[in-house]
């Protein structure tokens, strides 16, 4: 086995004198582990020989590459994002697209001159400080006052310039990084159900340059896994590497550790010639085994982040609240304060609450596999032979009428495949049903205020239920049927497992099946066997199965079963395999949503205990403070209180408005807890939004 890297020669078409100059050779570099082995320090470059780089490179991309060793992690990024480019290439376009975004900041700077100097805000600018005419400084003094225009012009024009260029450049220059992060948590996330996949078409009897091929073409099951195994391939089979070299340079080149780690095993266990399979049941079981662990570290992360929803969503905004009604008693002007906690600080805290959940959840989220039904050969577009036949549009018709009826019969089905979809009819609904109200109702800015509670419930609650109770009503049929199938997959694969054994195809096995099981699954099942039967094409069949019900562990055992069908006929063994992986995966869901649902309750305790305190701090405190005082506007002319009768209006409206967005905003947190989506908690705040308004109905 070589230790050198095998590459092409870059200089092929370089000049001769160029070409034996060993210092202006191109050279990419490799992740900085493995520096001092492959990429010697670069020495200063002569006079003569930067004249050789310029006139092969040009003069920007000569600076760059003679300073190859600052940019080493820039190529390693550029490496690991697969965005197939040298650094001195990528550095130097993105010196060219910063300065033309610095010309059009400058363009931009100089309209918005122009606008500004047409309506005097350049003739109204002072100073920050008053400079004596007289002294050392006054012709500057006086220059500047006389073409402020200019000047102005100028300096925002420049600024905006080098604002836009600072921007561009680093975007571009630390997009790579993002790349390789997004690429990362994918690997991790994937891996073990990528080593799952690899063990049961080994133990199917698949030798492992073919398992390594296979899982290289499973780019829409196991992402960026995929990607990671489809460099080995190219690499042996386009570049002349062997299998250990490819191997070994897509563990240098990966941004996964655990990745990086696996492929070292892999090339241990190669190397000292052990059995493949074995090797990836273990990998397959420690992984697992991780899997477990790292699932009770993030649980107790998010035990962390419920408790600080109640200190910070809770506890945190009821102190403020009765904190600037005290102050109000005294003499303070609190409106403006309240005003930006409650319309500003308390959206922007949820928003950023659930990214920060979003965050913590992303190594743990599991892609969504998509298999498009219906998908092989006989989709593929017709040829032109076909067109010109004078049947194929009578075809066409009659193959538009079957989509059509399919429509009408079912025409809520393509909602339950994608629930956004209701927001094509829902939002312009809303819009024209809360137009209506407010048009019929003469809502004017001041009644947002004035008239709180009917123009609250008119203009945001009514439109609110209109677009969510349609969205969350899909959704939530959506994942129940996505948990009956994952429920039901381990059993239905244990009985197919065993009728394998026993000696019946899998067209059998699964017409026993079907007739043993109800629901959604058992007739997913009977198409599948309908479709072996009468197509003969299993593979097939099973793709198309993954492909209408979009389940991702479906999806990943269809995968399996696809291409095992073709490695061996004892399918008993897969399914086996499969039977418990999966198994194993649903009881980590199962317990993983059993705990969370505690949290869930800690989280809408905690609004409950919100929406008490401000009903009666609107209802026994400050009413009955107002009916207590009398004439509240003698005292507040006083300057003893703030509060007058017509503040006493807005505080409710403020309350009432806090409270609607605590109940969208709680229900929003409680579907990110548990099942990791906002749309899973739109149930939790519609609930909350209709007992608000009910409660503030018959104060």
């Amino acid at each position: 086995m070589s230790d050198e890297p095998q590459t092409s020669d870059p200089t092929a078409s370089m000049p001769a004198d160029f070409e034996t100059d060993p210092e202006t050779e191109e050279r990419i570099p490799v992740p900085e582990y493995e520096a001092d082995q492959y990429l010697p320090e670069s020495e200063h470059i002569s006079g003569i020989r930067e004249d050789l780089l310029r006139e092969e490179f040009g003069y920007v991309r000569t600076y760059f590459k003679s300073r190859e060793g600052k940019y080493t992690e820039l190529q390693r990024q550029l490496n690991q994002a697969h965005l197939g480019k040298t650094f001195d290439v990528y550095l130097t376009r993105t010196l060219w697209f910063s300065l033309a975004s610095a010309l059009v900041g400058g363009l931009v700077g100089l309209l918005v001159s122009w606008l500004f100097a047409r309506t005097g805000v350049f003739t109204g600018l002072t100073a920050p400080w008053a400079p004596s005419v007289d002294g050392p400084f006054g012709a500057v003094v006086r220059f500047v006052s006389a073409n402020k225009a200019a000047i102005g012009t100028s300096v925002l024009s420049v600024s905006l310039a080098g604002l836009f260029g600072a921007i561009t450049w680093y975007t571009r220059y630390y997009y790579p990084s993002y790349i390789v992060d997004v690429r990362r948590r994918n690997i991790n996330v994937t891996l073990p159900h990528a080593i799952v996949y690899m063990y049961a078409l080994s133990f199917g009897g698949m030798d492992f340059v073919t398992v390594l091929r296979r899982t290289a073409e499973t780019e829409g099951t196991y992402g960026e896994v995929a990607h990671e195994f489809e460099t080995v391939v190219k690499d042996v089979d386009m570049f002349g590497s062997d299998l250990f070299t490819a191997l070994r340079n897509a563990r240098n080149r990966t941004p996964s550790d655990s990745m990086e780690q696996f492929l070292d095993d892999m090339l241990t266990m190669l190397d000292s010639g052990g059995d493949v399979t074995e090797f990836l049941r273990g990998e397959a079981n420690k992984h697992r085994d991780r899997a477990v662990r790292e699932q009770d570290q993030f649980l107790q992360t998010l035990e962390l982040l419920s408790e600080v929803f109640i200190v910070g969503f809770v506890a945190a905004p009821l102190f403020f609240v009765v904190t600037l009604l005290m102050m109000s008693f005294l003499g303070q002007e609190t409106l403006s304060m309240l005003f930006l906690i409650v319309y500003v600080i308390l959206p922007l805290a949820m928003v950023l609450f659930v990214i920060l959940i979003s965050t913590l959840s992303e190594p743990f989220k599991q892609p969504a596999h998509e298999l498009h039904e219906d998908r092989g050969q006989h989709n593929a577009w017709p040829g032109e032979s076909v067109h010109k036949n004078p049947r194929f549009q009578a075809f066409r018709r009659i193959r538009l009428r079957e989509r059509l009826w399919s429509l009408l019969a079912d025409p809520v089905r393509m909602f339950r495949r994608q629930p956004l979809y209701t927001l094509i009819f829902t939002v312009p609904i809303a819009a024209a049903v809360g137009g209506y109200l407010a048009t019929s109702m003469a809502v004017t800015p001041v009644d947002f205020l004035e008239r709180a509670y009917e123009v609250g419930v008119g203009l945001a609650v009514v439109p609110f239920i209109i677009i969510a109770v349609p969205l969350a009503l899909f959704h939530e049929l959506t994942e129940r049927r996505k948990r009956h199938v994952a429920k039901r997959l381990p059993d239905t694969l244990d009985i197919l497992a065993s009728a394998n054994q026993m000696g019946l195809s899998l067209s059998e096995g699964l017409d026993l099946v079907s007739r043993n099981l109800s629901g959604t699954l058992a007739e997913e099942l009977l198409k599948v066997r309908n479709d072996i039967e009468w197509n003969a094409d299993v593979r097939q069949a099973l793709l198309s199965l993954a492909g209408r019900l979009q389940v991702p562990q479906l999806t990943r055992t269809c995968k399996i079963l696809a291409e095992g069908t073709r490695s061996t006929g004892d399918l008993h063994k897969i399914l086996s395999i499969t039977a418990e992986d999966t198994r194993q995966r649903y009881r980590l869901e199962r317990n993983r949503n059993q705990e969370l649902q505690a949290y869930t309750t800690v989280v809408i305790l905690g609004f409950l205990v919100y929406l008490a305190v401000i009903v009666i701090l609107d209802y026994s405190f400050l009413g009955t403070i107002v009916e207590q005082v009398g004439d509240t506007d003698q005292l507040a002319q006083a300057g003893l209180i703030t509060i007058s009768g017509d503040s006493v209006g807005i505080y409710r409206a403020l309350f009432f408005h806090s409270a609607l967005i605590q109940a969208v905003g709680t229900g929003v947190i409680s579907g990110k807890l548990t099942a990791n989506s906002v749309f899973s908690g739109l149930k939790y705040s519609i609930g909350l939004v209709a007992l608000t308004v009910l409660v503030f109905g018959f104060l």
